[in-house]
């Protein structure tokens, strides 16, 4: 009781709720779900989280670790306070895998949640600058065979105008930053977090990378999942694009029906290439959302390009949706996992102002009882807890524990 999902449970579950049936028509809505995707960022929220997951006859729920929060929960010197005259010792990305990888195995089996699955978010790649000059590591991996083959493979698949984008110099700043120590570094961090965590899904975070180093990317981090760990279980998301930041000057806009069914054939072939087994890409969301904004799903995109991907590969791969606390609405299972992060942080520190406002007079005299733990372990708690029951609404997942419980094997 109270173990964690594998990567393969996590893909009958998927599967099972998949949006298309054979004919590839859209299934009616009451047999679609789309999974909670919540970003873990301290013990408190991980607790809240999975309480939610073991609530009544139980809810499936993703529980993800971003490079971001990894960082700081492990100890990373550049992204917290730390006084003057103490030095860091460890890797703080491999540390907080430790830790957090251990405290959510404990929270699962301590509330009994049976269908709560770890994984890596928003493991960001290095920014890539075609100018750059970057430290060249030791690496045994001909990148140059690598930059060639994906090449190959966008003519072959028609993607002439994609592959054109790299001429000579391109070609030579791709593999210098391949051979970087700052790539090297992301690839070694992110391989042992996976062998630490043992994630169902883990994502790499693309944003801002050309689309022919995109795949070169991706396919190369797949590699190093399934060849280098010899994991054929977690699930591997992969980024083709971008989602924008809230206050962001530049509108999203639909393209037109041409320009889709290119990009849906992008998606596919990217998919195909790469051996990724879930996708991101933008569809009018926004990250870190304030409260009260809200971003209408282009539900149009997410139909075409997901079933372009089925009908072209034969996989259907979940299409993860970034930006979820400010999403208008939630298309079931064309939408597989919903990222939801702000709404829970804002969530939690409301309820803890909201208290110490309250009870400023008592703060500021030095109460123990109002300055003590019990403002994180009931306020911030609860503050969480009742967002993370609220965020389930209209995604078809609140406690279809039994029907799970019948789909995956024992």
């Amino acid at each position: 009781m109270g173990k964690l999902l594998t990567g393969q449970q996590l893909r009958k579950i998927f599967d099972h709720y998949c949006p298309f049936d054979e004919e590839g028509n859209l299934r009616s809505n009451d047999e679609r779900v789309t999974l909670c995707a919540n970003n873990s960022n301290n013990w408190w929220e991980t607790r809240a989280f999975v309480q939610a997951a073991a609530q009544g006859d139980q809810s499936p729920m993703v529980i993800q670790f971003s490079y971001n929060a990894n960082r700081k929960i492990g100890g990373d010197p550049t992204a917290i306070f730390i006084p003057e005259g103490v030095t860091y010792h460890a890797n703080p990305v491999t540390n907080s895998a430790r830790i957090m990888s251990d405290w959510l195995a404990m929270e699962a089996d301590a509330w009994g949640a049976d269908f709560v699955a770890a994984s890596l978010d928003h493991f960001n790649v290095p920014k890539f600058s075609p100018a750059a000059e970057y430290e060249r590591a030791a690496t045994p991996i001909e990148y140059e065979d690598k930059i060639d083959a994906a090449l190959a493979y966008l003519r072959k698949q028609g993607l002439d105008t994609v592959a054109a984008e790299v001429d000579d110099d391109t070609f030579a700043a791709y593999s210098n930053y391949l051979r970087s120590v700052e790539y090297r570094n992301f690839r070694a961090d992110f391989l042992d977090t996976v062998s630490i965590i043992q994630p169902a899904w883990g994502m790499i975070d693309t944003e801002g990378i050309p689309p022919v180093l995109d795949f070169i990317i991706t396919k190369d981090i797949t590699s190093g999942v399934r060849t280098d760990l010899n994991n054929n279980d977690m699930m591997l998301e992969a980024e083709l694009g971008a989602t924008g930041k809230s206050g962001d000057e530049i509108e999203y806009e639909e393209i037109s029906d041409e320009q889709l069914a290119e990009f849906a054939h992008l998606a596919a072939s990217f998919i195909a290439y790469t051996g990724a087994e879930g996708i991101a890409y933008d569809i009018g969301m926004k990250h870190a959302a304030k409260s009260g904004e809200k971003h209408p799903t282009d539900t149009r995109k997410l139909e075409v390009v997901q079933r372009t991907i089925i009908e072209e590969t034969g996989i259907y791969a979940p299409f993860a949706q970034h930006g979820g606390t400010g999403a208008a609405d939630v298309p079931r299972s064309l939408i597989g996992k919903t990222n939801l992060n702000t709404c829970y942080l804002v969530a939690g520190t409301q309820a803890r102002f909201a208290y110490m406002d309250e009870h400023a007079e008592l703060v500021r005299a030095g109460d123990k009882k109002i300055c003590g733990t019990d403002v994180e372990t009931h306020v911030y708690l609860q503050g969480v807890y009742e967002e993370v029951v609220r965020r389930f609404e209209g995604t078809g997942s609140w406690q279809i524990g039994p029907e799970l419980a019948r789909i995956l094997p024992e």
